[in-house]
């Protein structure tokens, strides 16, 4: 057999047998960062969460303005012709009177 081969093999068998003290040495300074993690995870879940509350309602407020812009505009519009119209026939009523008078 090699000899770097049997220096591999009991490097190998020396780690199996410190991995179990090992992992353990590390889950336990491994876990208050894991959870010091979740934490600050679980607080960013939550600020972008108002966040986009926030820009929701703002969006929501933002939509409702335009729409009662454009229901006073259509309002406006349907005033428009009726106003015109009225206006037309007064004047048509103004020149009948006075071609009348002309003619008089």
């Amino acid at each position: 057999m090699n000899k770097s081969f049997l220096l591999g093999a009991v490097v190998a068998a020396g780690a199996v047998m410190l991995l179990p003290g090992v992992a353990a040495g590390l889950s336990r300074a491994g876990r208050p960062l894991a959870r010091a993690a979740a934490k600050t995870g679980a607080v960013a879940v939550d600020e972008f969460r108002r966040a986009g509350a926030e820009a929701y309602e703002a969006f929501e407020d933002l939509a409702a303005e335009i729409r009662e812009e454009m229901e006073t505009e259509r309002a406006a519009e349907a005033e428009a012709p009726e106003t015109e119209d009225a206006k037309g026939e007064a004047n048509s009523e103004d020149l009948r009177g006075a071609q009348a008078a002309g003619r008089a």
